[in-house]
C-alpha cells in the first residue's frame, strides 16, 4: 500500500473539506479522518483537527453507523 490513499472528501465551507484516507505511520494502517484547508496559493493542507483510528476498527466503525437511525 501507499504511504497514503484518499477514500473519499466532504466540502465544510469556503476553503475547508474533511479528507477520509487510508494512512500508513511505522508500519501500521490507519483510517484517517481530518480537517484540511485551502493555503493562500490554492494548495489543500491538513489540520490537527481529526482522529487516526487502526485501520482495523473500521468494521465496527461502518456497522455502528449503519445502525444509527437517519
Amino acid at each position: 500500500m501507499d504511504a497514503e490513499r484518499v477514500i473519499a472528501e466532504f466540502e465544510r465551507g469556503a476553503g475547508q473539506k474533511v479528507v477520509v484516507r487510508r494512512t500508513q505511520f511505522r508500519g501500521k494502517e490507519y483510517l484517517d479522518l481530518r480537517q484540511f484547508f485551502q493555503g493562500d496559493d490554492g494548495q489543500w493542507l491538513p489540520t490537527k483537527k481529526g482522529v487516526s483510528l487502526p485501520w482495523e476498527t473500521r468494521l465496527a466503525l461502518i456497522e455502528a453507523l449503519q445502525k444509527e437511525e437517519p
